[in-house]
């Protein structure tokens, strides 16, 4: 079953530690079979509300869940997240100007490792 409140809570609380990054992404992970595209609006929501501190953590979250879920399970978090992450990205960075190119570094990283394709990466 799905525990959307657990989700919002654990990634609201997700501060830039690895423990933390990697509870929040395994979080999301367990509703990769249920509703990952409830797990990516949970993120987005969260997303939109936090504190500017939690931004690249939260970016963290993303990145872990894509790179894992490539890895380890197929491309429903792909599909899912395909549809927000470019305006997540805009986002956190008019935010929060001096995490640009962190924002930049992951986005580039998906790329090189096919998590997204180049042209989807370079938008």
């Amino acid at each position: 079953m799905v525990d959307v409140r657990n989700l919002r809570s654990t990634l609201s609380s997700t501060v830039g530690t690895t423990p933390a990054i990697e509870a929040s992404a395994k979080s999301m992970m367990r509703m990769y079979d249920e509703s990952p595209s409830l797990a990516v609006t949970e993120w987005r929501n969260v997303l939109q509300s936090c504190q500017n501190s939690q931004l690249l953590p939260l970016l963290y979250v993303a990145n872990e869940v894509l790179q894992n879920s490539k890895r380890n399970r197929g491309n429903k978090y792909l599909e899912a997240f395909g549809p927000v992450l470019s305006g997540s990205l805009k986002m956190i960075c008019e935010r929060d100007l001096n995490i640009t190119e962190k924002v930049r570094r992951t986005a580039k990283i998906w790329g090189d490792r096919r998590i997204f394709s180049t042209r989807y990466v370079g938008e």
